[in-house]
Protein backbone atom coordinates (compact mmCIF):
# COMPACT_ATOMS: atom_id res chain seq x y z
CA UNK A 1 0.00 0.00 0.00
CA UNK A 2 1.48 3.51 -0.83
CA UNK A 3 1.94 5.99 1.81
CA UNK A 4 -1.37 8.44 2.28
CA UNK A 5 -0.72 10.22 5.47
CA UNK A 6 2.31 11.41 6.97
CA UNK A 7 0.65 10.62 10.91
CA UNK A 8 -2.29 7.78 11.68
CA UNK A 9 -2.96 5.17 14.48
CA UNK A 10 -2.78 1.36 13.27
CA UNK A 11 -4.55 -1.31 14.95
CA UNK A 12 -5.52 -5.16 13.84
CA UNK A 13 -8.12 -8.09 13.99
CA UNK A 14 -8.79 -11.67 13.34
CA UNK A 15 -11.80 -13.20 13.78
CA UNK A 16 -11.10 -13.41 17.31
CA UNK A 17 -10.91 -10.22 18.49
CA UNK A 18 -13.80 -8.61 15.59
CA UNK A 19 -15.91 -8.11 19.22
CA UNK A 20 -13.58 -6.05 21.00
CA UNK A 21 -11.54 -3.39 17.95
CA UNK A 22 -14.96 -1.70 18.26
CA UNK A 23 -14.07 -0.48 21.48
CA UNK A 24 -10.65 0.18 20.35
CA UNK A 25 -11.74 1.91 17.33
CA UNK A 26 -14.07 3.79 19.14
CA UNK A 27 -11.96 5.39 21.46
CA UNK A 28 -9.69 6.37 19.16
CA UNK A 29 -12.08 8.39 17.07
CA UNK A 30 -13.41 9.88 20.33
CA UNK A 31 -10.33 11.50 21.42
CA UNK A 32 -8.75 11.88 18.20
CA UNK A 33 -11.20 12.54 16.05
CA UNK A 34 -9.34 13.93 13.06
CA UNK A 35 -6.53 11.33 12.98
CA UNK A 36 -6.43 8.92 10.17
CA UNK A 37 -7.07 5.63 10.94
CA UNK A 38 -6.04 1.64 9.63
CA UNK A 39 -7.30 -1.51 10.37
CA UNK A 40 -5.28 -4.45 9.48
CA UNK A 41 -7.36 -7.67 8.93
CA UNK A 42 -6.10 -11.05 8.95
CA UNK A 43 -8.21 -13.44 7.74
CA UNK A 44 -11.47 -13.53 6.39
CA UNK A 45 -13.45 -11.33 8.35
CA UNK A 46 -15.96 -8.96 7.30
CA UNK A 47 -15.51 -5.04 8.85
CA UNK A 48 -17.49 -3.44 6.05
CA UNK A 49 -19.59 -1.60 8.81
CA UNK A 50 -16.70 -0.85 10.87
CA UNK A 51 -14.91 0.75 7.68
CA UNK A 52 -18.21 2.69 6.88
CA UNK A 53 -18.40 3.80 11.03
CA UNK A 54 -15.10 4.91 11.55
CA UNK A 55 -13.99 5.73 7.99
CA UNK A 56 -11.03 3.76 8.00
CA UNK A 57 -8.13 2.61 5.25
CA UNK A 58 -8.24 -1.36 5.39
CA UNK A 59 -5.21 -3.29 4.62
CA UNK A 60 -5.89 -7.01 4.64
CA UNK A 61 -3.26 -9.15 4.74
CA UNK A 62 -4.10 -11.73 2.56
CA UNK A 63 -4.14 -8.67 -0.37
CA UNK A 64 -0.09 -8.18 0.29
CA UNK A 65 1.73 -8.58 -2.70
CA UNK A 66 4.81 -10.20 -1.44
CA UNK A 67 3.94 -14.18 -1.05
CA UNK A 68 6.64 -14.84 1.84
CA UNK A 69 5.71 -11.88 3.18
CA UNK A 70 1.99 -12.14 3.42
CA UNK A 71 2.78 -16.33 4.55
CA UNK A 72 5.14 -14.98 7.42
CA UNK A 73 1.98 -12.62 8.70
CA UNK A 74 -1.10 -14.29 8.13
CA UNK A 75 -2.70 -16.09 11.37
CA UNK A 76 0.63 -15.75 13.21
CA UNK A 77 -0.51 -12.73 15.43
CA UNK A 78 1.92 -10.76 13.61
CA UNK A 79 -0.76 -8.18 11.96
CA UNK A 80 1.41 -5.09 13.12
CA UNK A 81 4.21 -6.29 11.20
CA UNK A 82 1.53 -5.36 7.95
CA UNK A 83 1.68 -1.91 8.82
CA UNK A 84 5.34 -1.95 9.60
CA UNK A 85 5.94 -2.85 5.82
CA UNK A 86 3.29 -1.81 3.77
CA UNK A 87 0.78 0.52 6.04
CA UNK A 88 -0.27 3.80 4.44
CA UNK A 89 1.23 6.05 7.39
CA UNK A 90 5.17 7.59 7.25
CA UNK A 91 4.81 7.33 11.38
CA UNK A 92 1.67 5.53 13.26
CA UNK A 93 0.89 4.27 16.79
CA UNK A 94 0.16 0.75 17.02
CA UNK A 95 -2.65 -0.49 19.17
CA UNK A 96 -3.66 -3.85 19.66
CA UNK A 97 -7.20 -4.66 19.55
CA UNK A 98 -7.22 -5.17 23.41
CA UNK A 99 -6.43 -1.46 24.13
CA UNK A 100 -7.91 1.99 23.82
CA UNK A 101 -7.27 5.46 23.89
CA UNK A 102 -8.00 7.04 27.09
CA UNK A 103 -7.04 10.89 26.39
CA UNK A 104 -5.87 12.87 23.33
CA UNK A 105 -2.56 11.34 24.00
CA UNK A 106 -1.11 12.20 20.66
CA UNK A 107 0.43 15.48 21.38
CA UNK A 108 3.26 13.45 23.47
CA UNK A 109 3.77 11.20 20.54
CA UNK A 110 7.42 12.07 19.30
CA UNK A 111 8.15 11.87 15.55
CA UNK A 112 11.31 12.92 15.48
CA UNK A 113 12.19 9.21 16.81
CA UNK A 114 12.47 6.32 15.00
CA UNK A 115 11.09 4.36 17.67
CA UNK A 116 8.82 5.45 20.64
CA UNK A 117 8.34 2.45 23.32
CA UNK A 118 5.34 3.18 25.63
CA UNK A 119 6.51 2.26 28.78
CA UNK A 120 7.39 3.55 32.39
CA UNK A 121 10.71 2.07 33.74
CA UNK A 122 14.27 0.42 32.84
CA UNK A 123 13.06 -3.15 33.28
CA UNK A 124 16.68 -4.33 34.09
CA UNK A 125 19.24 -1.85 35.76
CA UNK A 126 22.51 -1.11 33.44
CA UNK A 127 24.47 -2.84 36.79
CA UNK A 128 22.39 -5.86 36.85
CA UNK A 129 24.37 -8.92 37.72
CA UNK A 130 21.43 -11.48 36.96
CA UNK A 131 18.90 -12.62 34.27
CA UNK A 132 15.59 -12.25 35.32
CA UNK A 133 13.43 -14.99 35.09
CA UNK A 134 10.97 -12.99 33.30
CA UNK A 135 13.16 -12.56 30.36
CA UNK A 136 13.40 -15.97 29.08
CA UNK A 137 9.34 -15.80 29.59
CA UNK A 138 8.44 -12.95 27.81
CA UNK A 139 11.30 -11.92 25.42
CA UNK A 140 13.91 -14.25 24.71
CA UNK A 141 16.49 -17.02 25.43
CA UNK A 142 19.21 -14.86 26.55
CA UNK A 143 22.29 -17.44 26.20
CA UNK A 144 21.11 -18.85 22.77
CA UNK A 145 20.64 -15.09 21.33
CA UNK A 146 23.68 -14.39 22.27
CA UNK A 147 25.15 -17.16 20.46
CA UNK A 148 24.22 -15.03 17.03
CA UNK A 149 24.81 -11.43 18.61
CA UNK A 150 27.35 -11.68 21.46
CA UNK A 151 27.60 -7.49 21.50
CA UNK A 152 24.16 -7.32 22.97
CA UNK A 153 23.42 -5.38 25.89
CA UNK A 154 20.52 -6.51 27.51
CA UNK A 155 20.71 -4.66 30.67
CA UNK A 156 19.65 -0.81 31.10
CA UNK A 157 16.99 -1.40 28.49
CA UNK A 158 12.93 -0.81 28.82
CA UNK A 159 11.37 -4.15 28.23
CA UNK A 160 7.68 -3.30 26.41
CA UNK A 161 4.68 -4.55 25.75
CA UNK A 162 4.42 -4.26 22.26
CA UNK A 163 0.53 -4.10 21.77
CA UNK A 164 1.22 -0.06 21.96
CA UNK A 165 4.45 1.84 20.76
CA UNK A 166 5.02 4.21 17.91
CA UNK A 167 7.05 3.95 15.48
CA UNK A 168 8.39 5.16 11.36
CA UNK A 169 7.67 2.93 8.66
CA UNK A 170 10.28 0.02 7.67
CA UNK A 171 12.04 1.16 10.94
CA UNK A 172 12.60 -2.54 10.70
CA UNK A 173 13.29 -3.82 7.36
CA UNK A 174 11.41 -7.38 6.29
CA UNK A 175 15.17 -8.21 5.49
CA UNK A 176 16.34 -7.59 8.87
CA UNK A 177 13.24 -9.18 10.20
CA UNK A 178 13.75 -12.72 8.59
CA UNK A 179 17.23 -13.08 9.65
CA UNK A 180 16.13 -13.22 12.74
CA UNK A 181 13.39 -15.28 12.02
CA UNK A 182 16.37 -17.60 10.48
CA UNK A 183 18.27 -17.73 13.70
CA UNK A 184 14.91 -18.54 15.62
CA UNK A 185 14.35 -21.42 13.49
CA UNK A 186 17.47 -22.94 13.81
CA UNK A 187 17.31 -23.46 17.51
CA UNK A 188 14.98 -26.17 19.17
CA UNK A 189 12.00 -24.27 21.12
CA UNK A 190 13.19 -21.60 19.51
CA UNK A 191 14.62 -18.09 21.06
CA UNK A 192 12.08 -15.65 20.64
CA UNK A 193 8.58 -16.03 23.18
CA UNK A 194 5.23 -14.01 22.51
CA UNK A 195 4.36 -14.46 18.57
CA UNK A 196 6.46 -10.65 17.58
CA UNK A 197 7.30 -9.40 20.79
CA UNK A 198 10.64 -11.24 21.90
CA UNK A 199 11.82 -10.06 17.98
CA UNK A 200 10.45 -6.91 18.26
CA UNK A 201 12.05 -6.22 21.25
CA UNK A 202 15.05 -7.30 20.95
CA UNK A 203 15.35 -5.86 17.05
CA UNK A 204 14.50 -2.17 18.78
CA UNK A 205 16.95 -2.61 21.34
CA UNK A 206 19.70 -3.74 19.83
CA UNK A 207 19.32 -1.95 16.51
CA UNK A 208 19.12 1.82 19.16
CA UNK A 209 22.00 0.45 20.82
CA UNK A 210 24.25 -0.30 17.72
CA UNK A 211 22.81 4.03 16.84
CA UNK A 212 21.39 2.53 14.00
CA UNK A 213 17.97 4.26 14.71
CA UNK A 214 16.70 7.13 17.48
CA UNK A 215 14.91 5.76 20.12
CA UNK A 216 13.29 6.78 23.54
CA UNK A 217 10.62 5.76 26.01
CA UNK A 218 7.79 7.58 27.77
CA UNK A 219 5.49 6.43 29.78
CA UNK A 220 1.89 6.56 27.28
CA UNK A 221 0.98 2.65 28.38
CA UNK A 222 -1.05 1.38 31.09
CA UNK A 223 -1.04 -2.40 31.81
CA UNK A 224 -2.87 -4.53 34.45
CA UNK A 225 0.15 -4.85 36.56
CA UNK A 226 0.07 -0.72 37.07
CA UNK A 227 -1.77 1.31 39.83
CA UNK A 228 -6.09 1.45 39.15
CA UNK A 229 -6.67 4.22 41.14
CA UNK A 230 -6.20 6.95 38.89
CA UNK A 231 -8.87 5.22 36.12
CA UNK A 232 -11.33 4.01 38.63
CA UNK A 233 -11.24 8.19 39.47
CA UNK A 234 -11.43 9.01 35.73
CA UNK A 235 -14.41 6.17 35.56
CA UNK A 236 -16.24 7.82 38.70
CA UNK A 237 -16.35 10.93 37.22
CA UNK A 238 -17.40 9.80 33.32
CA UNK A 239 -20.13 7.31 34.63
CA UNK A 240 -20.51 4.67 31.80
CA UNK A 241 -19.30 7.34 28.91
CA UNK A 242 -16.00 8.17 28.29
CA UNK A 243 -14.61 11.09 30.67
CA UNK A 244 -13.56 14.40 29.52
CA UNK A 245 -10.43 15.80 31.71
CA UNK A 246 -7.85 12.87 31.72
CA UNK A 247 -4.83 13.61 33.39
CA UNK A 248 -2.17 12.05 32.28
CA UNK A 249 -3.72 10.63 29.02
CA UNK A 250 -2.34 7.10 27.51
CA UNK A 251 -3.62 4.23 26.10
CA UNK A 252 -4.70 1.41 28.68
CA UNK A 253 -4.12 -2.03 27.32
CA UNK A 254 -5.70 -5.13 28.38
CA UNK A 255 -3.52 -7.57 27.78
CA UNK A 256 -3.31 -11.40 29.54
CA UNK A 257 -6.48 -11.67 30.78
CA UNK A 258 -9.46 -10.25 28.57
CA UNK A 259 -11.38 -7.76 30.11
CA UNK A 260 -15.35 -9.08 30.93
CA UNK A 261 -17.97 -7.76 32.81
CA UNK A 262 -18.50 -11.23 34.10
CA UNK A 263 -15.22 -11.88 35.41
CA UNK A 264 -15.25 -10.04 39.06
CA UNK A 265 -11.39 -10.26 39.18
CA UNK A 266 -10.64 -8.53 35.84
CA UNK A 267 -10.51 -4.39 35.64
CA UNK A 268 -12.63 -4.30 32.79
CA UNK A 269 -14.52 -0.69 33.01
CA UNK A 270 -12.73 1.31 30.69
CA UNK A 271 -12.52 -1.29 28.00
CA UNK A 272 -16.52 -0.99 28.84
CA UNK A 273 -17.25 2.01 28.67
CA UNK A 274 -15.43 1.93 25.16
CA UNK A 275 -17.37 -0.71 23.81
CA UNK A 276 -20.53 0.67 25.12
CA UNK A 277 -19.57 3.97 23.22
CA UNK A 278 -18.69 1.56 19.83
CA UNK A 279 -22.44 -0.01 20.20
CA UNK A 280 -24.23 3.30 20.85
CA UNK A 281 -23.26 4.91 17.28
CA UNK A 282 -26.16 2.12 16.27
CA UNK A 283 -28.04 1.15 19.08
CA UNK A 284 -29.91 2.24 22.29
CA UNK A 285 -27.93 2.21 25.98
CA UNK A 286 -29.86 -1.09 26.54
CA UNK A 287 -29.14 -2.62 23.30
CA UNK A 288 -25.57 -2.13 23.69
CA UNK A 289 -25.43 -3.70 27.06
CA UNK A 290 -27.76 -6.87 26.51
CA UNK A 291 -24.73 -7.52 23.46
CA UNK A 292 -21.89 -6.62 25.44
CA UNK A 293 -23.71 -8.87 28.25
CA UNK A 294 -24.54 -11.54 25.52
CA UNK A 295 -21.07 -11.57 23.79
CA UNK A 296 -19.16 -11.83 26.77
CA UNK A 297 -21.24 -14.84 28.38
CA UNK A 298 -20.23 -16.83 25.17
CA UNK A 299 -16.97 -16.19 25.81
CA UNK A 300 -17.51 -17.44 29.70
CA UNK A 301 -19.50 -20.20 28.12
CA UNK A 302 -16.58 -21.63 25.67
CA UNK A 303 -14.10 -21.13 28.49
CA UNK A 304 -16.33 -23.43 31.07
CA UNK A 305 -16.90 -25.66 28.06
CA UNK A 306 -13.05 -26.19 27.65
CA UNK A 307 -12.46 -27.00 31.18
CA UNK A 308 -14.99 -29.66 31.41
CA UNK A 309 -14.69 -31.33 28.16
CA UNK A 310 -10.87 -30.07 27.09
CA UNK A 311 -12.64 -28.78 23.58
Amino acid sequence: MKVKAPFGIVTGCHSGDRSTVGATLASIKHYCPDIPVCLVVDGHVDVSDLEELYDLIILRVEELEDDDMRDLIRGSGRAKLAAMWEGPFEFYVWMDADAIVWGDFVSKVRRDLDFQIFWNEISIPADASEEPPWLSHYYFKLEELKNFDPDFEWRGHPYFSTGVFACRRNVISYEEWTKIESWNTAVPGGIFKFWEQGMLDYLVLAKSQRGEIKTAWTDLQWVRSRDHKGLQEDCARGGWSFPGDVNPPMVLHFCGRKPSTLDIHCFSRPFTIARLAHHRHTRSKLRAWIIILAEDGRVLFRKVKKRVFGK
